[in-house]
């Protein structure tokens, strides 16, 4: 592993329920080194934001949990930690994929998409002391080698189907560490705005008009902000403000 310590220490199991999970039960027990990493090639119950599953064949792709001891961040700041973990996915994608032929996109809040298909998944957990985060266990799902996907093919990919050949996921998880890495250091350096603007500059839909839907009502906004405490801001056609939290808005196209 190339990195300082973000991957240095990693425990590798066949199969658990999640990643997250044991990563957090570990935390209780022991001392985790940060940086630390849980990889499984076998997540049976894999948790996505709110309640959501994330679904994942075994051996096929990068499933893993990642400890970091961020009590340098201060609780409304907390989203930050979504911003360089999404970059770095999109920074481990680009060094596979020409942007020039595959759009790659962050979806708000936790989905990383190519060409508008699911690529990728996070899950942060924070453990706060005070005002501050005393330890974050990051969940990642990307999709590796896996080939089919059911009844939503239509909405997701891999790796395997955009470039038609399989990787090393120990390889891939490698390059995953070595983007984060880069990224957490600059964000321990408080470049704050440097990380935001890197993020607006993928994000999905950012200042385009689409149509969204809240509490069974249509209408018709575009991402203006996203707050550091992890709020969408949209501005509608009217020039209202109105802010989400997760799960209170939903993208209908």
């Amino acid at each position: 592993m190339d990195t300082l310590f973000i991957g240095q220490h990693i425990l590798e199991l066949d199969e658990t329920e999640s990643t997250n999970t044991y990563a957090t039960n570990l935390i209780k027990e022991i001392q985790v080194a940060e940086g630390a990493i849980v990889f499984t090639h076998n997540q049976t119950k894999g948790r996505g934001q709110v309640g959501n599953t994330w679904q994942a064949e075994s051996g096929k792709n990068l499933t893993f949990s990642l400890v970091l001891h961020p009590n340098f961040l201060t609780v409304d700041k907390q989203f930050y930690l979504s911003k360089i973990t999404s970059l770095a996915v999109f920074g481990m994608l680009t060094d596979f994929l020409n942007t020039s032929l595959y759009d790659i996109k962050i979806k708000w809040p936790n989905d990383i998409l190519v060409n508008d298909k699911k690529i990728a998944g996070i899950l942060i957990e924070n453990i706060l002391r005070g005002n501050f985060i005393q330890n974050s266990v990051i969940g990642v799902g990307i999709n590796i080698n896996q080939q089919s996907f059911n009844n939503v093919d239509k909405l997701a990919t891999s790796l395997g189907i955009l470039l038609q050949k399989d990787f090393n996921l120990r390889e891939m998880l490698c390059v995953f560490c070595k983007h984060f890495e880069a990224l957490y250091l600059s964000l321990k350096q408080n470049n704050f705005s440097k990380i935001s603007h890197a993020y607006f500059i993928q994000l999905y839909k950012f200042e385009e008009w689409a149509v969204y839907q809240s509490k069974n009502q249509k209408f018709t906004a575009k991402i203006t902000k996203v707050e550091e405490n992890g709020l969408l801001i949209l501005t509608t056609e009217q020039n209202e403000l109105l802010k989400f939290n997760f799960k209170e808005v939903q993208l209908i196209g």
